[in-house]
């Protein structure tokens, strides 16, 4: 039970938090800790030393006025050994290393003299010791210094102290860092948890703000702190994201009762004229005009269904194109052929101006279907006057242009003829047969394929929709197959 209670813990992120900056300040400790104690030690040595050359200097001198004295000697010793805090002993040697005079404390060392100190003695090269002793705090250290006459090697003088204060300096300084050490570990952890908490208790709001908002209530926002740190850039991105979400609800319940209608239309139209062929006896030629009229309902309900099903795919990114190199300028060609017949039948002017060979990357029957549609709707849309097509260059972009001299779009309902069943003149489109949804389907196939449509039209004037596509830039040696 204490093992599952300790696991849950430590997956809470404050306790991690905290258990992380414990750790790394623990770290961080110990290496100044470390540091410190041995820069202290090396700074005390530093000053032993100094002075160890200091009394070498002052012995030195002495020797140079009278050489070997024993009282002289002597009175040099024992204004050393009255020092508090580093009481010295020496040892004077002669060229051969064989001692000329000794203090009375160098003997208690149990110190003998290495060919190493003598062979830098030779040299003329100090020689700094440690030595080591079973007493812990009594182990000196020596300098042996040589003492040249007339250039030639006469005295070396071995002088020493002990390091008991030096040790207990270091030993004082280790109690203080273990003193130190476990009010810095309580220190940091609450300091830590503290930090941790304040810094983690936005997510702790943003976590039940966004259990409360469901498909009910998408209209409700997360309140910026005003901090301006990345916990307000996690609630702007939150918002933005509830924003997208709320949009896709809106389009998807409009789409549902778009559909909704736009099926049920027909298909009480159809049920009243069969209630109507139904009332009462009627000819063979009545039955057959009621039921090609069923039929002509029943292709516009196929048509609209297959509509449905190809913009779900879209939706659901499940509709694969297959991106190949092809010439739209025979792509526009081809269809404007099969359409030349249809706007002469209304008694239209239909021309196509191609300016330029184009070759983009694209979807062969994808790109037929944008531009089908688009044609189309011109064509049902204008009753008098002319309708052309347009294909050139722009920098690096195919601009295919569609122009109509039709009934024309109103300004404000420019931005919303992309939406799905959205008809500009809805009794004029019940009279074409349109759902709405081959616009949608044309802006779908533009954006999948990186371009994009634009319209300019104004009431009565007739239309220009703009269809813009990025162009494949081929070198002078490839060949465009």
């Amino acid at each position: 039970m204490f093992w599952k209670t300790g696991a849950k813990l430590y997956r809470r992120t404050d306790v991690k938090m905290t258990l992380w900056s414990l750790f790394t300040l623990s770290i961080s400790f110990l290496i100044i800790g470390i540091f410190l104690y041995q820069y202290l030690n090396r700074k005390l040595i530093k000053e032993v030393d100094r002075f160890l050359l200091d009394e070498t200097e002052e012995l030195a001198d002495v020797l140079s006025r009278i050489r070997i004295e024993k009282d002289a000697l002597q009175e040099f010793e024992n204004d050393m050994t009255v020092k508090k805090y580093y009481p010295t002993f020496f040892r004077i040697l002669n060229e051969n290393g064989d001692p000329v005079y000794s203090s009375r404390d160098f003997g208690d060392i149990a110190y003998k003299i290495s060919n190493e100190v003598l062979d830098n003695a030779r040299k003329g090269v100090e020689t700094r010791e440690n030595i080591h002793s079973s007493e812990r705090y009594r182990s000196p250290r020596i300098i042996s210094t040589p003492i040249l006459f007339d250039g030639r090697l006469t005295y070396v003088i071995q002088m020493g102290t002990s390091l008991m204060f030096v040790k207990k300096s270091l030993y004082s300084f280790k109690d203080i860092i273990l003193i130190v050490f476990p009010i810095m570990v309580v220190l940091s952890s609450l300091g830590g948890w503290f930090l941790a908490r304040k810094s983690l208790s936005p997510i702790g709001y943003i976590a039940s703000k966004t259990r409360t908002i469901t498909s009910s209530n998408l209209g409700e926002r997360l309140i910026l702190r005003g901090t301006d740190d990345e916990m307000d850039d996690l609630i702007r991105t939150i918002n933005e994201m509830i924003s997208r979400l709320e949009g896709s609800f809106k389009r998807m319940a409009e789409f549902t009762a778009d559909a909704s209608h736009e099926l049920k239309t027909p298909i009480c139209a159809m049920k009243g004229e069969a209630e109507v062929l139904l009332s009462r006896g009627r000819t063979g030629e009545e039955y057959q005009e009621g039921l090609a009229h069923f039929v002509e309902q029943f292709d516009r309900l196929n048509q609209m269904i297959d509509n449905l099903i190809l913009l779900s795919k879209f939706d659901s990114t499940e509709v694969a194109l297959r991106m190949v190199p092809l010439r739209l300028d025979l792509l526009v060609k081809d269809i404007a052929n099969l359409f030349e017949v249809l706007a002469e039948q209304k008694k239209l002017a239909f021309s196509v101006n191609i300016l330029q060979e184009v070759t983009v990357l694209g979807d062969k029957t994808r790109l037929q279907q944008l531009f089908t549609n688009l044609i189309d709707n011109a064509i049902k849309y204008t009753l008098e006057g002319s309708i052309r097509i347009t294909l050139g260059r722009n920098g690096e972009t195919a601009e295919v242009k569609i122009t109509d001299t039709g009934i024309g779009i109103p300004e404000e309902e420019q931005k919303n003829i992309f939406k799905r069943f959205y008809r500009v003149d809805k009794s004029r489109s019940k009279e074409t047969g349109g759902a709405g949804l081959g616009l949608s389907i044309a802006e779908w196939i533009a954006q999948a394929h990186h371009g994009k449509i634009e319209v300019q039209s104004g009431l009565g004037e007739g239309s220009t929709l703009t269809v813009t596509l990025p162009l494949i830039i081929y070198n002078q040696e490839d060949q465009v197959s």
